[in-house]
């Protein structure tokens, strides 16, 4: 391992990764980020010393070895995003922007230096390299799937700061805005329809949490309206996710699509108060409605009990610094518009949180069970997080009822 790095990082430092003219003299081995699993890709940590006295803690991230993974995680298009965003996206979007006022406004995202992907028989040698947020303060929450009241709101007035340079450069260059767009891969689509919609998978997952709110209280909700429709949308998942994830002209965004946990990363004061975040794995790159944003976010790193007393304060916090974070004359929605976004398209936060969901909140015991009992690949999702899961679905579908979001319908 140690022998392909220092190959690679000789090749990447040649290259002009690190600045001109440099040549690589050292490198360290490192462990960042203990407790995040990796799923999609591999991740290597290490400090570089350059020939010019220069000092760099970077991350590798590399394609999964094992080939069957590769092509189920859609390896190829994940890179092709994450380096379309790197390399074509953020610089536009920052050129856009231009000069900020404070800092208050500023989205960060880490330093690219280097990326390939070449795909094909040359697949195990593509990789990304980017800056080791780490050394700069930004740390993985502590709390393994739900988030407190004071993640949520920075995490929120990030992706309200990242939807905001979308709004710019759409107002300032909306030609090559939507060019440049037209770059990034679907992964949400395959050629046989959104994936979600396969197997029947978003259907049985979603009537999880249906099924269960009934159970608890079948006489509020058995023939409540917006729980009827919410059926319907399942029962027509290929045509709810294709209306869902369609562009809502003059609002959509570039949305990071998988806000959660493991995706964003806080700067801690001495107190240990997170006061900002960065967002890492642009691998779901898609246009479209800031609701997908904000819909995965809150049904997969809130309870119940936050959605009950801070959903509306959530949504002011979102609204004020979308507000505030782009040039005067850039119209971006208010309250009620979001909110008319959120009645559209926040099926897909609970298709989402139906999924992964459970995936995050798993045990060794679920998956062993869901194995056994079952050739049905479906079966297997459903097992997961057990009883806990279950709950916290049926929770997101009395929400999602209480709020009257099932308005899906082309726009």
């Amino acid at each position: 391992m140690d022998f392909m790095i220092e190959k690679e990082l000789k090749e990447i430092v040649g290259k002009g990764a690190f600045g001109k003219d440099c040549n690589l003299v050292s490198f360290k081995l490192h462990d960042y980020m203990i407790g995040e699993e990796e799923w999609s890709y591999r991740r290597i940590f290490c400090d570089v010393t350059t020939s010019d006295g220069s000092h760099h803690n970077i991350m590798i991230k590399l394609k999964l070895k094992e080939y069957e993974l590769r092509k189920c995680f859609e390896s190829d298009l994940i890179f092709h995003n994450e380096l379309i965003l790197y390399e074509k996206i953020i610089p536009f979007l920052f050129e856009c922007r231009g000069p900020t006022v404070n800092d208050d406004n500023v989205f960060f995202v880490p330093r690219y230096f280097y990326g390939r992907n070449n795909c094909s028989e040359l697949m195990p040698n593509d990789l990304i390299v980017i800056e080791n947020v780490c050394i700069l303060g930004y740390y993985l929450s502590n709390e393994i799937v739900f988030l407190d009241n004071d993640h949520v709101t920075v995490a929120l007035r990030t992706i309200a700061k990242s939807h905001g340079l979308s709004y710019t450069a759409k107002h300032k260059e909306p030609g090559k805005f939507h060019d440049i767009m037209a770059g990034i891969k679907n992964t949400l689509f395959a050629g046989n329809g959104h994936w979600m919609a396969q197997n029947g998978l978003l259907k049985k997952c979603g009537r999880r949490g249906v099924e269960r709110l009934l159970e608890r209280n079948g006489n509020r909700y058995r023939d409540h309206p917006h729980l009827r429709l919410l059926n319907e949308l399942f029962d027509d998942a290929e045509n709810t996710l294709i209306q869902t994830m369609a562009a809502r002209e003059p609002l959509s965004v570039i949305c990071h699509c998988d806000y959660h946990r493991d995706t964003l990363m806080f700067q801690y004061d001495e107190c240990g108060r997170p006061f900002d975040a960065l967002t890492i794995d642009f691998f779901m790159l898609h246009y479209g409605s800031p609701a997908l944003d904000l819909s995965s976010f809150l049904y997969m790193s809130t309870t119940q009990r936050m959605r009950e007393t801070h959903w509306h304060d959530f949504m002011d916090t979102y609204c004020a610094t979308l507000a505030a974070s782009v040039p005067p004359g850039v119209h971006v929605p208010g309250r009620a518009e979001i909110d008319a976004e959120m009645a559209a398209t926040a099926i897909y936060g609970l298709a989402r949180a139906s999924f992964c969901l459970p995936f995050m909140l798993r045990v060794r015991s679920d998956e062993l069970d869901s194995l056994a009992m079952s050739d049905d690949p479906v079966d297997y999702f459903l097992a997961l997080g057990g009883d806990l899961a279950t709950e916290c679905l049926a929770d997101i579908v009395q929400h999602l009822v209480d709020m009257g979001y099932t308005n899906v319908q082309s726009n």
